[in-house]
């Protein structure tokens, strides 16, 4: 059985699984949970580590592909083996290939 590669606009069946049943997508799917309070503090959960860190953008890796954080004044608030909590002033969150 051959497997189609994935758009990212059209949802897999392991993302149409997770909606079905009702369990969270993150999980199931191993890959990041990134959420934000207005552009002051930004939480990731099920990352990998940290690649660079500095007052102006954080690297972190995570599932599938990594994340930047770009702003001011940026701190990692609370570290976790789970949970990234940054605040500061955030710029600019992305996707590295």
């Amino acid at each position: 059985m051959s497997r189609k590669k994935h758009d990212g606009d059209t949802p897999t069946p392991r993302e149409r699984f997770a909606d079905a049943v009702g369990v969270s997508k993150e999980i199931l799917l191993d890959t990041v949970l990134i959420s934000c309070i207005g552009s002051r503090e930004v939480t990731l959960e099920n990352y990998k580590s940290i690649l660079a860190y500095s007052d102006t953008a954080i690297r972190i890796q995570a599932k599938p592909r990594a994340v930047e954080i770009a702003g001011k004044r940026l701190e990692l608030r609370c570290i976790t083996k789970e949970m990234l909590y940054i605040t500061g002033r955030i710029d600019r969150i992305g996707f590295l290939d």
